[in-house]
């Protein structure tokens, strides 16, 4: 009787072929480029580098607009002599200028809030930007399912092949061989890695990201950097100029005494175009990304967190030590002799 080895042999088999059905019929390799979109377009806003400069870009407006409207906007009005809302009515011949000064008090905790967001998530997402290492993308992960599911049909096939034939044969003994290393290797090859606590990593970061990348959200921050950019154009190209008219004064003069006594209002005037370009190309950055973060955000199902992806490798690298590896005990050796 050969029972014990035709059996560990026939469950390598399976194995083998459960490990390549399982990320084609998961649809993984389009699931694992979404991460790679994603992972692409923002791991420089998302390095140390690049939320540093979101902070402080952020800061610097926060700083801009607070002095515009309790300092700036009532020490100009009583230069006219007029109240701080008599001055607003005149700022309201300039409608994106109204808008803007209007609404930026919600506006501005929205991107308070997703800048926050990235802060938290940064080292998350940096350590996610390594599934399954540093120097190979995340489309690899579907090849170590297939890799291994490819070598393990072979070998736990050709096995049984030889076994049920009944003729002497080394190749029954060399496939449970292989299938031990193959356990081994996958088993080692998932600690070493540490693909556990890198996907708990993704998981926390894809939990975090899941409002941010929404066909809404996308709409309302598109919208809001609308406000902002129509805000700071009409600020600068006839708000301002007007400003310096009435003052008796060039543009130039008049945002330079202004930069001069309000530091942080000169500052955001000058940085604003800047800091609002790399703000808007964020925003579309993300609605940009929203199918590739679904994709993304869906492994290895919907409905199941992308950390017990490892496992399914663990568990079967464990089955493969201990099931090919009992086969090759005496046991499963007398047997083979006594037939």
């Amino acid at each position: 009787m050969r029972t014990i080895r035709q059996v560990a042999l026939a469950l390598v088999f399976l194995l083998g072929v459960g490990l390549i059905i399982f990320p084609l019929a998961d649809g993984m390799p389009k699931k694992t480029q979404g991460v790679d979109n994603v992972q692409n377009t923002f791991r420089d806003g998302m390095s140390v580098e690049g939320l540093k400069t979101s902070h402080d870009d952020l800061v610097t407006m926060q700083a801009m607009l607070k002095q515009l409207k309790t300092e700036t906007i009532p020490q100009l009005a009583a230069r006219n002599n007029q109240t701080p809302e008599q001055f607003m009515v005149l700022l309201g011949a300039f409608p994106a200028v109204k808008k803007g000064l209007t609404e930026v008090d919600t506006i501005m905790p929205r991107f308070e809030a997703v800048v926050g967001t990235m802060e938290a998530q940064g080292e998350n997402f940096r350590k996610a930007d390594e599934i399954p290492t540093a120097d190979v993308p995340n489309t690899a992960v579907t090849y170590t399912f297939l890799i291994p599911g490819i070598i393990l049909a072979v070998v736990g096939g050709a096995g049984l092949f030889f076994s049920i034939r009944g003729r002497r044969s080394v190749i029954p003994t060399v496939a449970l061989g292989v299938s031990v290393a193959m356990g081994a290797l996958l088993v080692a090859g998932t600690l070493a890695t540490d693909q556990i606590d890198k996907t708990k990593s993704a998981e926390k970061m894809f939990n975090a990201f899941r409002p941010v990348f929404s066909e809404p959200k996308y709409q309302q921050m598109h919208e809001d950097m609308q406000t902002l950019t129509a805000f700071a154009n009409e600020m600068q190209t006839k708000a301002i100029p007007t400003l310096a008219a009435m003052s008796g004064q060039s543009a130039d003069q008049y945002t330079a005494g202004m930069a001069s006594q309000y530091q942080a209002l000169g500052k955001g005037l000058q940085e604003t175009p800047r800091i609002l370009a790399r703000f808007n190309g964020m925003v579309e950055d993300i609605g940009r990304n929203i199918d590739s973060f679904k994709d993304a955000d869906s492994i290895p199902s919907a409905d199941t967190p992308v950390s017990q992806v490892p496992w399914y490798l663990l568990i079967a690298g464990i089955g493969l030590i201990v099931i090919p590896g009992a086969a090759l005990l005496p046991l499963g050796r007398k047997e083979e002799q006594a037939d």
